[in-house]
């Protein structure tokens, strides 16, 4: 039943040999970031991150930590005793509760096993990158747990004493339930070994998990047994249970406080071979304090890619413990493999890939894009294995769970337009093609759209929404498009480009709130539209997916990040969507902290307007306190937006481009994994300087507000000048800042407008002489708009004509037209209106060019 691990082993020396994951060196670490991250931020049952407090590697396959019965989804409550020791957790997943697999529970006395009657109160905690240890009063005995990969060592030191315990609890899970199908265990003497298996399920993937472990003990026990359903069998060294029934084992140690118990255990999710394999290449000793150091040095490795200079201390903490929490998941399982999928990348435990697309994965694209292209890989090898690879990979199992859509393809397409090297796209194009024409919803491959009551096979139907996953798919189609071109399939390529405009089959020009029209609204079968307040909905504070998943009409409308022209249009142009947008932050209708958001903050850089975004960046920061994170943690994706936040840049989705909005502190810089190095510097930075005045990238400044991925990566020195002004960085495209003797014409809205009669003139003022190339003119909501008028600067001697016109109209109320111009540097404008009646001109705008003649 338990084969030996001889044949796996040597296959697994082999494997690793040329896996991704490196052995750290044994040697003590130079630097300390590893004692940088503060593991106590985001604990907690309240939904301010759900982090996992115990220790682990970056992305490694085991995270053993302490774990309490009224817990949070990660296992544990800080206010509580605790239970005992799990080997796998899960970070920052909400709803349903996965893994606190296979507990370790240090006793003295009897072994109990029942979990809620062995609880001790703990002191002296500590919580670190590299360690954990506590003491547990009840039973006057220290813990402490130091991580490798896929393997953990504990130290047990129990008091003087011919009964001290470790029990072994095989089918518990989070919260001390029972979640397991089947389970076995048996202890070997002679080894002095304890192999277990657990077919669990109740999991947040639904799929039947099958989890192995192997532990082995420093010493000989002295007595063991093994707990079935109710009873206790005393001297068996065997035991197994059938669905819902607790299975566990014990062993009984004499101990004294000068002679610790040593424990290391691996986990596997493909045999007790593989498990036994993995603890003998992970921890092939008994020394606790080696394990310790190589851990050390891969935090110092990892956290040390970015160092940061103008924090606070508390500020830094803040930052490398984001930083930590960033690079926890996805977890590396590629030995945990069977020997013939050794050559290939397994990453798994993708919680969920709606959830991490969006900041976490391309900021593994700037600090680690080897990763990237292993975690693509691995999604084309889940794909031979399953047939298919879904947005939630858990234990080693798919799970269709349907969010938004099918957010494999985002995960692939952003690999794609981010650069990255090492996948065969042809491959790549197998998934996502299987994904755009045989996955997608029935309808929305019919009708173009996800309609409300449409069945999907999710057994937790409740999250796909007509709102949500409309526009999920049609963004799913422009990812795929992208991926069919690479592939050579120019068709497929077309046919995607055009199913990406989907979106616009659930637009509702008509659908109002708050003054504003159009929203993506739910649309029924019959093309009915649904009658709800675009209010509605999961907003932060109501968690209601009424319509949409975790969003409302307002949340969802600005999701159209593949085709933001369009969607800037549909939405009235630049400067109504500029007016929206900041009525949807300033009235809180945007919920900043959530997914479906990220992006929203910084769509104001495509209207010309980055300081805005600079602004809202801090807004969002602040969200994100010394000890919580502003709700789920989401298996990094909360950490890397903020980590993101902090350098002073974001990814615009669906392109190779970063927006820029500043940092707070005053230098980063990031130890590329080509070996380059990238500075940020920012000049004057403070928390009252959030706005961008200057910009260049290797002392040539940059024409406009973002950076490519092959800019980040080609390293060098990307300097700002950071002011307490916003409106002074005049890249190519940016609306100047003006002051006018008709405030309404610069404020930044179509529902204030300037009445004006024929030859009147509205003057405007730039604090300082600029290259003009455009300005544009907006109209209101009343029907008065003007035809004809005459741009005019100021050359310091007289009024020059710069552009004419006559016989304008305008396609719709809010309307916003551009007009070119030959580029010149003035610092006074006058628009002159002509024609034969009383107009309303809404507001002007003054665009930068990079160059003047």
């Amino acid at each position: 039943m338990w084969p030996r691990a001889q044949t796996l082993f040597c296959v697994l020396a082999l494997a690793f040999s040329a896996s991704i994951v490196q052995a750290a060196p044994g040697s003590a670490p130079k630097s300390a970031f590893f004692r940088l991250p503060e593991l106590s931020v985001g604990l907690g049952n309240d939904n301010q991150g759900d982090t996992i407090p115990g220790p682990t590697r970056p992305n490694g396959s085991i995270h053993p930590s302490p774990d309490t019965l009224n817990a949070s989804n990660a296992g544990y409550n800080p206010a509580e005793p605790i239970s005992g020791f799990a080997q796998l957790h899960s970070q920052g997943s909400g709803g349903v509760t996965t893994y606190g697999t296979f507990l370790l529970s240090p006793q003295v006395g009897e072994a109990v096993f029942d979990e809620a009657a062995h609880l001790s109160p703990k002191i002296d905690e500590v919580m670190a990158a590299d360690a954990y240890s506590v003491r547990l009063v009840r039973y006057d005995t220290k813990v402490e747990i130091t991580p490798a990969h896929y393997a953990a060592i504990y130290r047990l030191t129990y008091p003087k004493t011919d009964q001290a315990q470790l029990v072994f609890d095989v089918t518990r899970k989070i919260g001390g339930l029972v979640a397991s199908e089947q389970a076995e265990v048996r202890w070997l003497p002679a080894e002095r070994r304890m192999v277990g298996h657990v077919k669990a399920k109740g999991y947040w993937n639904p799929a039947l998990i099958d989890i192995w472990f192997v532990a082995e003990v420093s010493q000989a026990p002295d007595g063991y047994g093994v707990f079935e359903r109710a009873e206790r069998k005393v001297g068996a060294s065997d035991g197994r249970t059938g669905p819902d029934e607790r299975l566990g084992a014990w062993l009984t140690f004499r101990t004294a406080p000068d002679k610790p118990v040593l424990v290391k255990i691996a986990v596997s999710f493909t045999s007790a071979e593989t498990a036994k394999a993995l603890l003998d290449r992970d921890i092939p000793d008994w020394s606790f304090e080696r394990v310790r150091r190589e851990a050390q040095a891969a935090w110092d490795e990892r956290l040390g890619q970015v160092r940061v200079d103008g924090m606070t201390d508390a500020q830094a903490r803040r930052f490398y413990t984001a930083l930590y929490h960033a690079s926890t998941h996805p977890r590396d399982r590629s030995l945990d493999q069977p020997a013939k999928a050794l050559g290939r990348p397994n990453w798994d435990e993708h919680y969920t890939l709606w959830d991490t697309y969006r900041t976490l994965f391309p900021l593994m694209s700037v600090l680690r894009p080897s990763l990237y292209s292993a975690n693509v890989n691995s999604l084309i090898h889940t794909f031979d294995k399953f047939g298919a690879a879904d947005t939630a990979i858990i234990g080693g199992q798919n799970y269709h769970v349907g969010q938004g859509g099918d957010e494999v393809d985002n995960v692939i397409g952003e690999a794609l337009l981010r650069g990255a090297k090492g996948v065969d796209w042809k491959d790549a194009w197998r998934v996502t093609r299987f994904n755009a024409f045989e996955r997608r919803r029935p309808r929305y491959l019919e009708s173009g759209y996800f309609a409300v009551g449409d069945r999907s096979p999710e057994p937790n139907n409740q999250r796909a929404k007509s709102g949500s996953s409309t526009l999920g798919f049609a963004l799913n189609d422009f990812y795929a498009a992208q991926v069919a071109a690479r592939a050579g399939h120019e068709e497929a390529a077309k046919t995607l480009i055009a199913r990406s405009s989907n979106w616009r089959k659930i637009w509702n020009a008509q659908a109002t709130s708050d003054g504003f029209s159009g929203f993506l609204m739910p649309r029924y079968a019959d093309g009915r539209f649904q009658d709800i307040d675009p209010k509605l909905g999961w907003d932060g504070k109501v968690h209601n997916n009424v319509g949409y998943y975790e969003g409302t009409a307002w949340i969802y409308s600005y999701g159209v990040l593949h085709d933001l022209p369009n969607l800037i249009e549909s939405m009235g142009g630049r400067v109504r969507f500029n007016e929206r947008l900041n009525h949807a932050l300033d009235a809180d209708l945007i919920d900043i902290t959530n997914e479906p958001s990220f992006s929203t903050p910084w769509l104001f850089h495509d209207l010309g307007r980055a300081d805005l975004s600079s602004h809202w960046a801090g807004e969002v920061a602040k969200h994100f306190t010394e000890t919580a994170y502003p709700g789920d943690e989401d298996a990094g994706a909360m950490s890397s937006n903020f980590v993101f936040n902090s350098l002073g840049l974001f990814p615009k989705l669906g392109s190779d481009l970063y927006y820029l909005h500043g940092p707070r502190h005053a230098r980063s810089v990031i130890r590329l994994e080509n070996g380059k190095t990238l500075e940020i510097k920012a000049n004057n930075a403070g928390a009252g300087r959030p706005y961008i005045a200057r910009a260049s990238l290797n002392g040539k400044p940059l024409s406009g507000p973002s950076v490519s991925q092959a800019q980040l990566l080609g390293g060098g020195v990307l300097s700002l000048s950071m002011s307490d002004q916003p409106g002074q960085w005049m890249y190519d495209g940016a609306v100047l800042t003006a002051r006018a003797d008709q405030p309404s014409l610069v404020d930044g809205k179509t529902s204030t407008v300037w009445t004006a009669k024929p030859g009147q003139v509205a003057t405007f003022i730039l604090p300082a002489k600029a290259c003009v190339k455009a300005y544009t003119l907006s109209v209101g909501q009343i029907a008065a708009d003007p035809t004809g008028w005459r741009l005019e600067g100021y050359d310091g001697k007289a009024w020059l004509g710069l552009d004419h016109r006559q016989g304008q109209t305008f396609a719709h109320r809010h309307a916003t037209r551009a007009f070119a111009l030959t580029p010149k540097a003035y610092d006074r404008f006058r628009l002159r209106i002509e024609g034969g009646a009383a107009v309303q001109v809404a507001e002007v705008e003054l665009i930068a060019g990079a160059t003047c003649r």
